[in-house]
């Protein structure tokens, strides 16, 4: 009996490629073919402007791109290639000096500037937050790290059921609530467990929603603030998930969170179900906080480290990136 072959794994580069295709097919794809139909008329110009303006890049980056491109139109400068070169390196260097920011310790368990770092996980409900927390625990446990994550979501049960099997799969330690137990309390628990054991991380999942009437922006505050009782430097990373099919939505999420909880880094997930991944360039502009891990899909090896210049040269087909 012929033997079954599996298929090769795809690289991350692979992966991210096709992650993006709905984005560099819709949008970007629809800029392209402005270019290619020739001279860039006043009515091509205005098709443009629309386009970049539903790109969510951000109305004062589009706007400034917007002038200068007009400016190479008059110079007779303005092929396909010239336009991608020149975006390309317009939204690197906007994004680059952000992107600088984000830790390696995030990525790499040998550059922990601390015993114990503790990561708040934040956002909305449904942009799947429990899972991101699933594939980073597995990512960093691979590494040899020793992972506690805690089920802070109290109002969820199938949010802590689900989060249980992704702990028990990577090999991560899991607190989850007694009953009656604030969501606070729950983290509290965990750093808690995580000190006495000399965990390398520890991960919090925490609410996108409450059943009650109170504030959920109030609650996760609470939430970080306690932490600091054990742990002064507690929580060393607050990251937000954004979910890339909401578009300039999860901008107004991001500012939000970030007005309450002061992010250090976001998580923009499912990009592969999306055409408006784009708007990370807008995002990481207009916070001034950089994007730490970008996710593709369902797998553990379709979240990884962003990379600024992979990100755009595969959204705007730019360069050797496909």
């Amino acid at each position: 009996m012929p033997q079954k072959v599996e298929p090769p794994k795809k690289s991350w580069h692979q992966r991210l490629s096709q992650g993006l295709a709905l984005s560099r097919q819709g949008v970007w794809g629809k800029i392209e073919n402005i270019f290619t139909r020739g001279d860039l008329t006043d009515e091509a110009m205005e098709e443009l402007e629309a386009l970049l303006y539903g790109a969510d890049l951000g109305t004062q980056l589009v706007g400034e791109m917007l002038k200068e491109l007009r400016q190479q139109v008059s110079a007779k400068n303005n092929t396909l290639d010239s336009f991608k070169a020149y975006f390309y390196e317009t939204l690197k260097t906007r994004m680059s000096p952000i992107q600088s920011l984000v830790p390696e310790e995030l990525f790499d368990v040998t550059k922990k500037k601390a015993e114990t770092i503790t990561i708040m996980i934040v956002g909305v409900n449904g942009v799947g937050k429990t899972t991101t927390i699933g594939k980073l625990a597995t990512r960093l446990s691979r590494q040899g790290a020793k992972v506690v994550v805690g089920a802070c979501d109290t109002f969820r049960a199938a949010a802590v059921d689900q989060l249980e099997v992704w702990c028990q799969r990577a090999g991560a330690q899991m607190v989850r609530a007694k009953e009656g137990a604030s969501p606070s309390g729950v983290g509290y628990e965990t750093l808690k467990t995580a000190l006495s054991s000399k965990a390398d991380y520890c991960i919090l999942d925490t609410a996108g929603r409450l059943h009650t009437k109170g504030n959920l922006m109030e609650e996760l505050k609470k939430s970080k603030e306690v932490l600091a009782k054990l742990d002064p430097k507690a929580p060393h990373h607050v990251l937000l998930v954004l979910d890339a099919i909401t578009g300039q939505n999860a901008l107004r999420q991001a500012q939000e969170f970030h007005k309450t909880l002061g992010l250090t880094g976001l998580i923009f997930t499912k990009c592969d179900s999306s055409s408006k991944a784009g708007s990370a360039v807008g995002i990481v502009q207009e916070l001034k906080v950089p994007i730490a891990y970008i996710g593709v899909g369902e797998d553990v090896e379709d979240l990884d480290r962003f990379v600024v210049e992979d990100y755009l040269g595969l959204l705007l087909n730019y360069g050797n990136s496909n």
